[in-house]
């Protein structure tokens, strides 16, 4: 019969075993720990991240450029706002700019004639309170005007009535035409709404009464 010896760990032994082991096992769990896919979490953050950050990108040049064509749209309309209000402002005279004795009396007479005229008149002089003006200018003579009811339904009597006068504008309300007496013609504009006329004496020899009219701007 074979004898089996059995040997015993000393001390020393049984220590070293055990460091062996305890370093075995750590080695294991090191190895399992590097083996394990630890980078795929990693690599989808990463990506999460690229996806996020281009997203963010991307809304803020769309962002920008909507609010630059914005500004841009506004610029345009303010600038044809601007444009048009100049034009319009160009076109029409400032009753600021008026005498004072010429302002006040196109503030009263408006409805007979139109602020070009008025723009042309040095002074306006007052010859019956408010009811009564004559107003000149170098450039278009002198001009009476009228506040009276009566007077404004007698002067549109001599014009659609007597040989002598010419209409040329009628609306019923407003009357605008001429009337002659030799060399003479008396342009005259009546607004029988208002109860105002306006009238002025040329020469029928040296202007044409229609051609005046229309150059005044009293009729279309």
């Amino acid at each position: 019969m074979r004898r089996i010896t059995l040997t015993r760990l000393t001390p020393v032994r049984a220590t070293a075993a055990a460091l062996l082991l305890g370093v075995g096992v750590s080695a294991a769990g090191c190895s399992s720990d590097e083996t394990a896919p630890a980078d795929a979490p990693v690599e989808t953050t990463t990506a999460e991240t690229e996806s996020a950050t281009t997203s963010a990108e991307t809304a803020a040049v769309s962002s920008t450029e909507s609010s630059a064509e914005s500004s841009a749209k506004s610029s345009t309309e303010a600038a044809s706002e601007g444009a048009s209000e100049g034009a319009s402002a160009s076109k029409e005279p400032n009753s600021e700019k008026l005498e004072k004795s010429v302002a006040k009396a196109y503030e009263i007479f408006s409805p007979v004639a139109p602020q070009e005229l008025f723009a042309h008149f040095d002074r306006c002089d007052s010859t019956g309170g408010d009811d009564s003006y004559n107003c000149s200018g170098p450039k278009v003579g002198q001009f009476q005007f009228f506040r009276s009811h009566s007077k404004a339904k007698q002067t549109t009597q001599v014009l659609t009535e007597l040989r002598s006068s010419q209409v040329i504008e009628d609306s019923g309300d407003r009357v605008v035409g001429w009337s002659t007496l030799g060399t003479t013609a008396v342009i005259t504009v009546v607004d029988n709404k208002e109860g105002m006329v306006m009238q002025q004496m040329i020469s029928s020899d040296q202007e044409d009464p229609e051609e005046k009219i229309k150059e005044l701007g009293l009729a279309k």
